[in-house]
């Protein structure tokens, strides 16, 4: 029994033994292949973006208005991806002269 009991443990540390290399050797591919192809990561393309300076007394809708009407969008959806692009809140004010892009 002794002898069978010797057997057992050896192949069990072999079997967990190849079961680590394996999953040591996966990860590495794994990591080694995210890098393959473009070294510098993704890129992404120059687009056309318009710049609006914000008026005096002009508010988001008032921005976003003319644009959604051109793109017959729904014009919280305008003032939404405006928000975005420009890291502006819900809570945030415009400002005479600001620079607001518009994609």
């Amino acid at each position: 029994m002794t002898i069978n009991r010797r057997r057992r443990s050896r192949q069990k540390r072999k079997m967990v033994r190849l079961a680590m290399t394996a999953l040591l050797a996966f990860g590495f591919g794994f990591y080694a292949g995210t890098g393959i192809g473009n070294p510098e990561g993704p890129t992404v393309a120059a687009d056309e973006a318009d710049v609006h300076i914000v008026k005096d007394g002009e508010t988001l809708w008032d921005i976003a208005r003319s644009v959604a009407d051109a793109r017959g969008q729904d014009i919280r959806e305008t003032i939404y991806e405006i928000q975005i692009n420009n890291g502006i809140n819900e809570m945030d004010n415009l400002r005479p002269g600001q620079k607001i892009t518009i994609r």
